[in-house]
């Protein structure tokens, strides 16, 4: 692979870090072998909107570069991002056509997915990307082709994803004067959601909470569909902004505190205390530790109660039979218990599973998005369309969708 376009670049550009991995397509179908990653923290970036260019600009070349030295290889010239920033939202979008000889032909589905497009960018917002769900046809429901089954008429059902074009084409821009082309992007929700779900997850009704620095991404799979995407502006610096604002302590004595003794449902004594050694000071202050883990539970679980009510809202709660958490934010000791409570239901811990060789990202719940990335590029280099419009197949789904990324990108 001496051609710097074989390579799949995966690029994570969020509030608090930019993570860029290069890999290569696995011996097994399905997995990645990761070649090398760089790591940087992250500037001109809130609530995963580009707020300063030049900013965002230097991260990426740090993270890129790094990257490229770890992998050894020359400056590869594509890359796949994720789009995300708390404008994301979604909704599910049908369009029908009228089966003329009783019979579902090409024509037919055809005219059916271009009127679910027609529906998709009427909804008043900005359309960033989606994806069929499936064919309706009479009393069948299918994921496959309808052609040649018998009905009516034949719907086409989609999950259509908006957010802000605006932000888009500046993370392109980024992109760009940072020495690489943008190959194509894939929503954060989703990203994330493929690397961390299994086959039988998606199946039976998982919903994704990928816990960022300033935002959380969403995503509700349910019967090998993407049920509900979504960005809500919470994310794991609320912690530790809740610390600071009870102890009194700086944003970064409080993010020590929060890695070292954070917890949220440890049982503890009321006398029981941490130490924090506060900077320029030669004893360290002791602070009760009973008062921490409420103060860390109380926001967990009002976040989880708020994502619930946003899923019921959305009459999707009953598709809700696991919870996987993910991202930087999940690494909070006992935020999986809380999540457990309020959902009622299985939780644990998402780390990216289709890596070779025991990759060290294998165990980073913060590199998940990245890691979906790799194999929406794989994907994106197996299907090239010739139609007005490109199409790249959903990682999380085994390739048996495809999606339609709307743009010139």
């Amino acid at each position: 692979m001496n051609n710097p376009n074989d390579y799949l670049v995966g690029l994570d550009v969020g509030s608090h870090k930019v993570l860029c991995v290069i890999a290569r397509p696995g011996d097994e179908p399905g997995f990645y072998r990761v070649l090398g990653y760089g790591l940087e923290l992250s500037n001109g970036i809130r609530n995963g909107i580009v707020t300063d260019l030049e900013a965002v600009v230097s991260s990426v070349r740090e993270a890129v570069g790094r990257a490229r030295a770890a992998a050894n290889i020359p400056m590869p010239e594509k890359a796949w991002v994720a789009i995300g920033g708390k404008t994301l939202t979604s909704e599910n979008c049908t369009g029908t056509a009228v089966v003329r000889g009783n019979e579902v032909r090409r024509a037919d589905v055809e005219a059916a997915e271009s009127n679910a497009r027609a529906h998709s960018r009427q909804q008043g917002r900005q359309l960033i990307k989606m994806i069929p769900q499936g064919y309706s046809c009479g009393d069948v429901f299918t994921s496959s082709s309808p052609i040649g089954l018998t009905g009516n008429k034949v719907m086409a059902v989609y999950h259509a994803v908006y957010g802000s074009i605006s932000n888009a084409e500046n993370m392109k821009r980024c992109v760009q004067r940072s020495g690489l082309e943008l190959a194509g992007y894939e929503p954060h929700p989703w990203a994330s959601a493929g690397a961390v779900l299994t086959d039988a997850d998606r199946y039976c009704g998982t919903v994704v909470f990928d816990i960022g620095a300033e935002t959380t991404s969403i995503t509700l799979c349910y019967e090998n569909m993407i049920t509900l995407t979504d960005v809500r502006p919470y994310g794991a610096e609320f912690f530790t902004r809740d610390i600071s604002s009870f102890f009194a302590l700086s944003l970064e004595e409080a993010e020590q505190l929060k890695r070292v003794s954070g917890h949220c449902t440890q049982g503890v004594l009321p006398t029981d205390t941490v130490q924090v050694k506060a900077e320029g000071e030669l004893r360290p202050r002791l602070y009760s530790k009973q008062l921490l883990v409420q103060t860390l539970r109380a926001r967990a679980e009002e976040f989880f109660t708020l994502y619930k009510h946003l899923l019921e809202k959305a009459g999707c709660l009953d598709k809700v039979h696991c919870v996987v958490l993910t991202g930087g934010g999940s690494s909070l000791r006992g935020i999986d218990d809380v999540a457990k409570e309020v959902f009622g239901v299985p939780v644990r811990l998402g780390r990216p599973i289709y890596l070779e060789d025991n990759s060290p990202l294998s165990k980073l719940p913060e590199a998940s998005v990245a890691v979906g990335l790799i194999a929406a590029a794989a994907q994106g280099q197996a299907m090239r369309d010739t139609r007005g419009y490109r199409t790249f197949s959903f990682p999380s789904i085994s390739g048996k969708l495809s999606t339609i990324f709307i743009g010139d990108y």
